[in-house]
């Protein structure tokens, strides 16, 4: 896709996004993105230590707040998928649920090795909005969009963070076997290209009188682009001004925040893999004899001093590890969970069924059994003819074609060191 350079005057699209810009300033004042201090994309602003768990997206959200002297509370409902994705490259996914009397709450599909931080800085910006009181002429609550939100983010001083996210490669390797397999792509977040993201960046570092000390932290390519656009736009700061609304002497009112980012609460992470907690599950027991096999070896070692001791070593060394190293264990039968579990076990650790009964590998097959009718009878409850939907259905019923079962996973028995910046 071809992107146009930092051009004046503007393009049509560009000057848009400076008037949203402006009148986020008429509303909101201006000290969020003259004044208070630009956030920086490394451990200065972000000295926790980053961990790709619930508690770190709270941590990472209440940081992401606090810099930008905002301070809602922050609520994220945990819907990841119960086994974790086995790509190289995964994505966060997260969304902006509601936003409700100070409360924001999200909704978390996946959390990645991408830049989350980068990531959450424009649904911060895109909070903002939502929880702000609208204009007096609205008679319905404001609901702001990708673009908007982005916006917001340069306004709450997020902006390079949300420019280092609008355009950034990904590369990871892992060796298999002897070859080393790699994937890599670039990838964007947010609602704006990098050439407006830099522009939006460059606009606010020509409008503040200091020296910006995080745009240090911002990648080459965005760097790159800044310096580009601060070298266009420099010698049209009045004119930037006027779009903006700015005077010369804008009024500044004083902005304070709490002394640090508000507690993260206390969250189970392995709450989300417990796909069968509530419901009932059976313990499975199973004999092992894998360490028969070690002790088999290590006797045969005795036919060194003849076949009699050989054998004599053998029986011993076979019975020896029998007795040492083979054994019943258990599992858990839940729904795709198969966990060890102890015999004292009444909850299983891992998908969290309840243990009701310990059954054998026989009991197991007439279980599943069990199943399979349960399952083929609510199928047809769903879906009493054979042929339903089928427009030729008075055509073809003489023909046995076996429809297609639908499967309802929640409705089946039990059994079926980085950092966030990416």
């Amino acid at each position: 896709m071809m992107v146009d350079g930092p051009t004046w005057p503007l393009s049509r699209e560009r000057q848009e996004l400076v008037v949203m810009l402006g009148e986020m300033i008429r509303r909101f004042g201006v000290e969020r993105f003259l004044v208070t201090p630009l956030v920086r994309a490394d451990a200065k602003d972000f000295p926790d230590q980053w961990e790709p768990t619930l508690h770190g997206v709270y941590q990472t959200l209440n940081r992401l707040c606090w810099l930008a002297y905002i301070d809602p509370e922050i609520v994220v409902h945990d819907n990841r998928a119960a086994r974790e994705s086995t790509k190289m490259l995964r994505r966060t996914e997260i969304e902006i649920a509601s936003c409700n009397a100070g409360v924001v709450t999200f909704e978390l599909a996946s959390i990645g090795n991408d830049d989350v931080a980068g990531l959450l800085s424009h649904k911060v910006g895109q909070a903002y909005l939502e929880l702000v009181p609208g204009e007096p002429f609205r008679s319905a609550k404001h609901e702001s969009d990708e673009v908007e939100g982005t916006v917001a983010a340069y306004f709450l001083g997020l902006g390079v963070l949300a420019a280092n996210s609008s355009m950034y490669r990904r590369h990871r390797a892992v060796v298999r076997g002897r070859q080393e397999v790699s994937e890599q792509e670039i990838t964007k977040d947010g609602g704006l290209e990098i050439a407006e993201a830099s522009m939006l960046l460059a606009i606010q570092d020509i409008l503040r009188d200091e020296v910006q000390g995080a745009l240090e932290t911002l990648h080459k390519p965005q760097r790159e682009w800044l310096e580009g656009w601060k070298d266009t736009l420099d010698p049209h700061e009045d004119e930037l001004r006027e779009m903006l609304g700015l005077d010369a002497a804008p009024d500044v009112q004083a902005v304070t925040r709490p002394p640090g980012p508000r507690k993260s609460p206390t969250t189970d992470e392995d709450a989300h893999k417990r796909i069968n907690a509530g419901r009932e599950t059976k313990r499975l027991k199973r004999w092992s004899v894998a360490g028969a096999f070690g002790g088999l070896l290590l006797g045969s070692i005795a036919f060194a001093g003849g076949p009699i001791v050989g054998v004599a070593g053998v029986v011993v060394g076979t019975g020896a590890a029998w007795w040492r190293w083979c054994g019943a264990y258990y599992t858990c039968v839940g729904n795709g969970c198969g966990k060890l579990l102890k015999p004292s076990d009444t909850v299983c650790p891992g998908c969290g069924g309840k243990i009701t009964k310990t059954i054998n590998s026989k009991e197991l097959e007439e279980l599943r059994k069990q199943w399979r009718a349960e399952e083929e009878a609510r199928d047809e409850a769903r879906d009493p003819s054979e042929f339903a939907g089928d427009p030729d259905a008075a055509v073809v019923s003489e023909r046995r074609v076996p429809r297609a079962r639908v499967r309802d996973r929640r409705a089946l028995p039990p059994g079926g060191s980085s950092t966030p910046l990416g």
